[in-house]
């Protein structure tokens, strides 16, 4: 039995590293992160490869688990996959290109270059290879939309050459993304089918290993198998595979016992033997409020030209609908008209309902919601607004831009309900913040298209109508707060036809 030290790995990735990586490993993964069965020199080995739990691309981000040689002979069952199964619990990290900054479009490459999106997640895969010759993945997923909306359900579908993602976001609002996965997203190849059960025969022998699996799995002796960059564990007596792993596609873990023959037909009932019917989430009519790269029928479309740049594609929303002209003309004008005005805070606040109340059909009064539900109705804003409107703001140094950092958000939302939690003035005043704020994300920060969208869908805030005179001690919890609503508030500054005192900030707020 021999032992593979990390130091041992390591030095042999240092010895390799020039002509092991076609791609230059960008990162610098070791070997035990990265190591391609074929066309490296010298190839993948055994406890090689292995990779582990990763949420970056950092070389040293990584939980590698402990791997210890058994044997190098084949002893035990080939793998197997099945053409008709459903795998009931499936612990994953979606690895794919970074092609939108919220991550919802995340699929493999076939490369290790540029960033990738780490999308921890737990799975049913439902697979049906007899009859309609699709796959299905039910997935309760994190890392989207940088980690403020929690996790995500999503529903994928493969069937043919067509994808369907349906994404479960805040307020019950729904996302469909249609699109025919290629290989590497390489836009210039034709859309890949889903991966047939034969895909096991490829596979190679590199050594029956001892591994520490993860997600509670334990100390199991398998046998590792490899093509390509393409690891796999399976159990020597079933040939069920235990674990997988690709360094730019993801980590699988099966638990034992979660395989099982057949599927519920149910799974796969929308889709056609012949692949003519999409799912209803995916159609124009009763679809998804968001349908991305969508046909009227619920089938992907194919944009002429190459896809933008992340740089050209300012929708963070993953393809959302982007602000129009007239959108970006308003971002820019800086007084408002007189109907948008109010002599005073409350009768600013009285004409903005007003005018929020005749646009949407669902409102709410601010003192009825609370602080979390308002966040809540702000994370939907985060996602489906368009930067191109907060760059507009921000150029200005406009009152109407986003002052924190995405990644900040969470934080100082958590650490300010508590600070609120302990006074009822000061829970008050939080929430009459958040309101403001939250209309005012609302408003100018989505695009017509898609406040037109949302509309019927979720309630709307109103703006409280007390204005929260400053504390006389500035200093403590109140003054924190106080000053935290201050800026979530300059709607009255330029809505207001009261003229500023020397005291409060100018605003150019629309």
């Amino acid at each position: 039995m021999v032992r593979l030290s990390t130091a041992a790995v390591g030095a042999a990735a240092l010895l390799a590293a020039a002509s092991a990586q076609a791609d230059g490993n960008p990162h610098g993964w070791s070997r035990q992160r990265r190591c391609d069965h074929a066309g490296y020199s010298p190839k993948c080995g055994p406890c090689e490869g292995i990779g582990g739990i990763t949420l970056s691309d950092k070389a040293n981000a990584i939980s590698i688990p402990a791997c210890t040689v058994i044997k190098v002979t084949q002893q035990g069952k080939r793998p197997v996959w099945g053409a008709d199964f459903t795998e009931t619990q499936s612990h994953e990290i979606l690895i794919g290109k970074k092609t939108d900054k919220a991550c919802f479009q995340a699929f493999p490459g076939n490369v290790s270059t540029g960033d990738n999106c780490y999308k921890p997640q737990e799975c049913v895969l439902t697979v049906d290879f007899k009859k309609k010759n699709a796959m299905r993945i039910d997935a309760n997923q994190a890392g989207n939309a940088w980690g403020l909306v929690g996790n995500v359900t999503s529903l994928i579908l493969h069937q043919g050459q067509n994808m369907w993602i349906t994404n479960t976001l805040p307020l019950g609002i729904t996302q469909t993304i249609c699109t025919g996965p290629r290989e590497g997203g390489d836009k210039s190849k034709p859309p890949i089918y889903p991966v047939q059960y034969n895909w096991v025969d490829n596979l190679i022998f590199v050594a029956t290993e001892n591994i520490d699996v993860e997600y509670g799995v334990g100390q199991k002796t398998l046998d590792h198998w490899a093509f390509g960059p393409h690891h796999a564990w399976t159990d020597g007596d079933t040939g069920l595979i235990v674990r997988m792993w690709q360094p730019y596609n993801g980590l699988q873990i099966f638990a034992p016992g979660t395989f099982h023959e057949g599927h519920d037909e149910k799974a796969f009932e929308e889709l056609s033997v012949d692949g003519t019917a999409s799912p209803k989430a995916a159609q124009k009519v009763g679809g998804s409020t968001f349908r991305i790269k969508c046909t009227d029928e619920g089938f992907p479309t194919t944009p002429p030209g190459p896809p933008p740049t992340e740089e050209q594609d300012h929708s963070m929303g993953a393809g959302l609908p982007k602000a129009s002209v007239a959108d970006l003309k308003r971002a820019r004008t800086k007084v408002p008209r007189g109907n948008f005005k109010g002599d005073n805070f409350e009768k600013m606040s009285q004409v903005l309902n007003g005018h929020l109340m005749r646009s949407a059909p669902k409102t709410q009064e601010c003192d009825s919601w609370a602080v979390e539900e308002l966040q809540q109705f702000q994370v939907l804003m985060m996602i489906t607004r368009d930067p191109a409107l907060d760059d507009i703001y921000h150029n200005a140094t406009d009152n109407r831009r986003i002052r924190s950092k995405v990644s900040e958000l969470t934080a100082e939302w958590k650490t300010v309900n508590e600070l609120a939690a302990k006074d009822p003035e000061l829970m008050r005043i939080h929430r009459d913040g958040h309101c403001h704020e939250a209309v005012m994300w609302y408003v100018h920060h989505l695009s017509q298209e898609t406040r037109d969208a949302l509309k019927d869908k979720v309630t709307l805030p109103l703006l409280s109508y007390r204005r929260h005179a400053a504390p006389t001690v500035s200093e403590g919890p109140h003054g924190d707060i106080h000053r935290l609503y201050e800026e979530k508030v300059t709607c009255f500054s330029c809505h207001s036809n009261a003229m500023p005192s020397a005291a409060e900030p100018t605003s150019i707020l629309v």
